[in-house]
């Protein structure tokens, strides 16, 4: 807990399975933050998200990135994350999707 509070983290204890005690706060400088509007798709959502600050943890980021959410199964989402700005290869796999809604996912996506 001094660890991660000395490095300006919030630190929350939880008896949630594989959930972080330690992380960055709401405030932070660093990551993303929602920087538009939020699209909803034949499949789901698109939103655009914006760097923070200059500061990088890891260096070379890029800004804008767009996430895709789509709700694929009642039990499975996929999230793509992308830059807009530049074409990258992606492997060629197809995942037969018989798509649902929101309102039929056991799970809950939240922006």
């Amino acid at each position: 807990q001094e660890v991660c509070e000395a490095r300006g983290c919030s630190w929350c204890p939880t008896d949630v399975a594989n959930a972080p005690w330690c992380f960055f706060p709401e405030d932070t400088p660093y990551g993303y933050s929602l920087g538009g509007n939020t699209e909803e798709t034949a499949k789901g959502w698109r939103v655009t998200l914006n760097k923070r600050q200059a500061l990088s943890l890891f260096g070379d980021d890029i800004s804008p990135v767009v996430l895709e959410v789509e709700f694929q199964t009642k039990d499975r989402l996929r999230f793509r994350l992308y830059d807009p700005n530049k074409e990258r290869f992606e492997v060629p796999l197809k995942i037969d999707s018989p798509g649902v809604t929101a309102n039929e996912a056991n799970y809950e996506v939240e922006f």
